[in-house]
């Protein structure tokens, strides 16, 4: 047996940009035959009010409102786990973390002033994994490969240069970690892309073990479309 897993979306609940609640986004993916998702609500100066930035409770219980809710619709067949998609204040780039808990979240400092390296040693300490998320778009550079765990070689929103060009800079890097996802942030662009694995994902440890370990297919994004 085959699961389909998605490893880029969003909810309205946290995400400024995104236009589907964390209900409608479960019951889609699980329409369109998916075992899982994992929720990288945007962290990001766009995330939070100013009174959040600067209050860790505030900002936690932002941040999760929108898995909190996604969790309410998981399912003995249907996972829901808890990422992020990161971006500094410094510059343009996104990072997708896995193996996040709720834990963490509101324990970790404010992490919009600080850096790849600092904010990588941070995350691999707590037994997480860092992504360079769609590497190849507009005004996002390449960040030093010695921070990171892999990189996003398929994303739903990406052109087909661009995400053939992420595969080569994997290949080039030696980035062993390729991931896809369809960085859904509205019905219709849910189920583009995801991975394909033979076993079911239940946890943070179950993913990470067949990210790590590269037991999985990358579903292809059809460009037609």
């Amino acid at each position: 047996m085959k699961y389909k897993y998605e490893l880029h979306s969003h909810t309205a609940e946290t995400s400024q940009c995104a236009k589907i609640t964390a209900e409608e986004l479960v019951k889609k993916y699980k329409e369109l035959g998916y075992s899982g998702i994992v929720i990288t609500n945007h962290y990001s100066d766009f995330t939070f009010s100013l009174k959040e930035m600067f209050n860790q409770k505030l900002r936690a219980e932002h941040y999760l409102a929108g898995y909190r809710e996604a969790k309410k619709y998981e399912t003995e067949d249907f996972a829901v786990l808890l990422g992020i998609e990161l971006r500094f204040f410094l510059n343009g780039n996104d990072y997708l973390i896995f193996g996040v808990t709720e834990e963490l979240v509101e324990k970790m400092p404010f992490l919009l002033p600080m850096y790849l390296k600092r904010t990588s040693k941070f995350f691999k300490k707590n037994g997480c994994i860092i992504i360079q998320a769609h590497p190849f778009r507009p005004y996002i550079y390449r960040a030093n490969p010695k921070y990171l765990d892999g990189v996003e070689i398929v994303n739903g929103k990406s052109s087909k240069e661009e995400n053939e060009k992420a595969l080569k800079w994997a290949e080039k890097k030696n980035l062993k970690i390729r991931t896809a996802g369809s960085d859904c942030h509205r019905e219709s662009g849910a189920g583009i892309s995801g991975i394909i694995t033979n076993e079911p994902i239940k946890t943070n440890e179950d993913l990470l073990r067949i990210l790590k370990n590269g037991e999985f297919e990358i579903i292809e994004k059809n460009y037609e479309k």
